[in-house]
């Protein structure tokens, strides 16, 4: 392997496993705020005993996260000097620096509303406190993809003249925050993550409630999952609106890469939607076709009825062609964890309890584990579907590389860590949350302390 190569699968590793954090961090605070919400309406015990939990695991989540996340930080600087000149000239920087600020709002926020529960008098404090919280996780995530969605279709300089001269000019900092693609990208971003970290903690309590024996807990886990089922359905129909306008966005500005994902070999109309299959020869082998779908659902929703295909193209700028498969599992898997909320939603509308059946807690732990593949598989989608740029049409990835051999060695032990790390956090995750008794946890907190 090239150190280009290991430059790319190291930070692919690295980032594949810290969104796997990222996606519990900002489902847990959304859960936490709703029910801090629906305590406040209620007063149900095993709400409050959820917060009580949840609150210990979503600190766990926050440490291991921050420290993920500056792992992550170091291997851009590191791996990709090129890329971060780019950036330190450009007016996406202003992305780096916000999301300082949203560390902070999210650390001190953090802090207040674990530690001094009882001291503040105004009864919506812990609610407030929690949606300060919930804010500054989400503004993190968004400002991370904005610059992401900067790599994907980049502005505010002067591009010609960086082509030409490799001199950055032209700079117009706010523009950068708001590139064509950036609002679609943050919308299918967040819904996705949501909607895999609370599919991921929804497998935890349908594992815990088939498990457990005590009536109180089964129900504080049938009240979560009720909660959580709520979130899913909702979010799977958001995620799916968001991930068909992306489409749109990849046809207007990543026509490359929109030609790869539906395996378009040459341009052209009435096309239609290609399950797999593979490309040999200019031909596509093995795959299965829904007559005039791509071109219907491309009319549709940009008016475009000419399609890009592989042939418009230089070879040398083709992404690899294994993202059209990724792609197609990441839709078909979508579909499948669709149909399995539409029948958990039919439970709802013949007022059946979900909860109480085996085989849709069979299901959840499932799909649960199932939703997170499949937004791995989005995210490997996305990346690898910008390759060989990182960013499209401005600089390369070997232009932007490291090619020290030195980061070998750091590298492994990377590899190594995280191994370790992601299946030790989800372990004392499931330890913390289960430390107290549940009697004890759905006791109200004192007042006008501290709690340690």
């Amino acid at each position: 392997m090239s150190m280009v190569g290991f430059d790319r699968f190291l930070f692919a590793f690295t980032i594949g496993s810290h969104i796997i954090l990222v996606s519990m961090s900002i489902a847990l605070i959304l859960l936490i705020s709703i029910l801090e919400f629906l305590y406040l309406r209620n007063r149900n015990s095993y709400h409050l005993a959820l917060i009580k939990r949840l609150k210990k695991v979503f600190v766990i989540s926050f440490g291991v996260g921050t420290a993920s996340g500056i792992v992550v930080a170091v291997e851009l600087i590191n791996l990709f000097p090129g890329f971060m000149t780019l950036v330190s000239e450009t007016g996406i920087i202003g992305a780096f620096y916000a999301e300082i600020f949203a560390f902070f709002l999210e650390t001190i926020s953090l802090v207040i509303y674990v530690y001094f529960e009882g001291v503040f008098r105004w009864k919506y404090t812990n609610l407030a406190l929690s949606i300060v919280v919930a804010f500054g996780t989400l503004l993190s995530g968004v400002l991370i993809t904005m610059v992401n969605a900067w790599m994907n279709t980049p502005n505010g300089f002067n591009i010609p003249v960086y082509l030409s001269t490799g001199k950055v000019t032209g700079v117009l900092p706010w523009i950068a925050f708001a590139t064509p693609s950036t609002f679609g990208e943050i919308a299918h971003v967040l819904t996705t993550t949501v909607f895999a970290g609370v599919m991921l903690i929804g497998a935890f309590f349908a594992y815990k409630y088939l498990r457990t024996r005590d009536p109180e807990e089964k129900g504080m886990f049938r009240s979560m999952l009720r909660i959580i089922s709520g979130v899913s359905i909702i979010d799977i129909l958001l995620a799916g609106a968001s991930g068909s306008n992306e489409m749109s966005t990849l046809l207007q500005y990543q026509p490359l890469k929109y030609a790869a994902m539906d395996l378009n070999p040459t341009p052209g109309t009435g096309f239609s939607e290609r399950l797999f299959g593979y490309l040999y020869n200019g031909h596509i082998l093995d795959s299965i076709q829904i007559p005039g779908l791509q071109a219907f659902l491309a009319k549709l929703e940009t008016g475009i009825t000419t399609l890009p295909g592989l042939s418009q193209f230089p070879a040398s700028d083709w992404p690899p062609l294994m993202i059209h498969t990724t792609f197609d599992i990441m839709v078909v898997g979508g579909l499948f964890l669709g149909l399995f909320l539409f029948i958990t939603f039919l439970f709802y509308v013949f007022r059946k309890d979900f909860v109480k059946n085996r085989y849709m807690m069979y299901f959840q732990i499932f799909f649960g584990f199932f939703a997170l593949l499949v937004y791995e598989i989005g995210w490997v989608t996305d990346e690898v579907g910008r390759q060989p740029w990182i960013v499209y049409n401005v600089m390369k990835v070997y232009q932007a590389a490291n090619y020290s051999t030195g980061q070998l060695v750091p590298g492994y032990f990377i590899i190594a860590f995280y191994l370790v790390l992601i299946p030790a956090t989800f372990y004392f995750f499931a330890r913390v949350f289960n430390s107290n008794p549940v009697k004890e946890d759905m006791k109200p907190a004192a007042e006008g302390g501290v709690n340690y």
